[in-house]
């Protein structure tokens, strides 16, 4: 005989280890976080072991239930489909295919061309997993990453793209300084993003090198506002706080529609990409369709290089 675990707490825990948070697993579940804090120290007297480490207000998995959550997680998608799929109808036959993308890639680059993904394989569910950092990436649960690092972890990884790092401003702040580079990159404010919280740095440069790259001396290189995602220094740049040195991939659809303009050369240095997909998957046909897909959308996008 089976033993009877609490499936209803395995699904909080699995939310929870997710996400990182018990209110944001509370909202994907439909229920109360008292409800899902409830759950987790049902299941946490039923194995008699500690699940989480809480610290200043945060959670964190333990090394035990950190190692078993990608198994778990399989097997609640595994009932899931089975669930599904005991109708027989074609609607609960489509193949669903789990993608992990951080926030900005899938915001500013992924999200206004999902629709042609969506409508040329309508056959697939797409379930899309967005990370800040490159810890939460590599403990999600999914079938394909979407990386600007190369992981350690025993995945297939396969160059995908190179994007530009480039000045960018609004074209007021480019006409405030005469649209000309060289007084743009010596006195306009500079945004800044920090990047070494997200545990990568890959060779994304900030203004420090790309200043001394051409030879301009700013002593305030230092000084102006910092962002920790590059999602609201984009927003920042889009509201004439200052110039960004911003990331092609993300900035691409803001210098077509005017938004912002390139305001100086880009950095000779481009930033890879990578496409990691996983050995154990089931969902070998739907991983071929995106991948196909999503070569194809990079080598139509005008400021992204193809690998």
């Amino acid at each position: 005989m089976r033993k009877r675990v609490p499936l209803n707490a395995i699904r909080a825990f699995e939310a929870v280890a997710r996400h990182a948070s018990v209110a944001k697993a509370a909202e994907e579940l439909c229920v109360t976080p008292t409800a899902v804090s409830h759950q987790i120290k049902l299941l946490e007297d039923f194995l008699q072991t500690e699940l989480f480490l809480r610290r200043n207000s945060r959670i964190y998995l333990t090394s035990e239930s950190s190692a078993t959550l990608s198994k778990i997680s399989q097997a609640l998608d595994l009932i899931d489909d089975s669930v599904r799929t005991l109708g027989g109808t074609q609607e609960n036959l489509h193949a669903r295919l789990t993608v992990g993308a951080s926030t900005s890639f899938a915001s500013f680059w992924l999200m206004p061309r999902l629709r042609k993904f969506i409508e040329s394989v309508p056959e697939i569910d797409l379930c899309l997993h967005t990370f800040i950092s490159r810890k939460e990436a590599e403990t999600q649960d999914s079938d394909l990453r979407i990386c600007n690092w190369q992981s350690h972890l025993d995945w297939k990884i396969e160059p995908l793209m190179e994007e530009e790092n480039l000045p960018v401003c609004t074209p007021e702040l480019a006409r405030h300084y005469g649209n000309d580079p060289a007084k743009l990159l010596a006195n306009a404010p500079l945004i800044h993003v920090d990047r070494s919280h997200l545990g990568y740095e890959g060779n994304y440069p900030d203004w420090s090198r790309y200043l001394e790259e051409y030879g301009i001396q700013r002593p305030d290189v230092m000084n102006g506002p910092r962002f920790n995602q590059a999602g609201t220094a984009i927003e920042a740049a889009r509201a004439g706080v200052g110039l960004l040195l911003g990331r092609s991939l993300l900035v691409e659809q803001f210098i077509d529609n005017g938004e912002l303009v390139m305001a100086a050369e880009c950095y000779p240095e481009r930033s890879p990409y990578y496409l990691l997909s996983s050995w154990k998957t089931t969902q070998n046909d739907a991983m071929r369709q995106f991948r196909d897909w999503i070569v194809e959308a990079v080598s139509s996008s005008r400021m992204v290089h193809a690998l």
